[in-house]
């Protein structure tokens, strides 16, 4: 018997899935505004660092990340910069084409949804007419917000941690 308000393992897939592949579509078409309000306002976005060959930082607070928001807020002001053509990293952007699978979903809690997935975010850079390949693990919390859904975590595990170029919410 399912507790009230939880969901098939079917419909925590389908869920997780729409998801995102949409903020995949977002990223790469440079829909800034909406991809952004796939985040709920308290939602973590968190790169860690490798440590080691076998080990990345597990506390943000006290350790170093490529990347690391703990709100929305950060994300935001993130836009806002490349939005104001001020920003050296944004002029001009690189193209991007996110690519994602092996997808696992389960719901974790009421209204939650943990799915990992693995990515592949291929860039061309336009202004040195050069490209190059980002990979690794996505780990997405997802949490119902009334009839939507919306990413509470979202944490990135470059695989190939040695990027050639700026590193930036687009292009991983």
């Amino acid at each position: 018997m399912m507790a009230t308000g939880a969901i098939r393992q079917t419909d925590a897939h389908a869920v997780a899935a729409a998801t995102i592949f949409r903020e995949a579509r977002l990223l790469d078409t440079g829909e800034w505004a909406d991809w952004v309000a796939m985040y709920s306002e308290d939602a973590v976005y968190w790169v860690p660092a490798w440590l080691d060959e076998y080990t990345t930082t597990n506390d943000p607070d006290t350790r170093v990340s490529l990347l690391y928001h703990d709100a929305r807020r950060g994300l935001e002001e993130r836009i806002a910069r490349i939005e104001s053509r001020k920003s050296i990293t944004a002029l001009p952007l690189p193209r991007t084409v996110h690519q994602i699978s092996n997808l696992e979903a389960s719901e974790t809690g009421a209204d939650q949804i943990t799915c990992h997935s693995v990515f592949s975010v291929h860039v061309y850079d336009p202004r040195v007419a050069k490209e190059h390949l980002r990979h690794g693990r996505y780990e997405h919390t997802l949490r119902r917000d009334g009839a939507t859904w919306k990413i509470a975590r979202k944490v990135i595990t470059l695989v190939n941690d040695r990027v050639p170029t700026v590193l930036d919410f687009y292009s991983i």
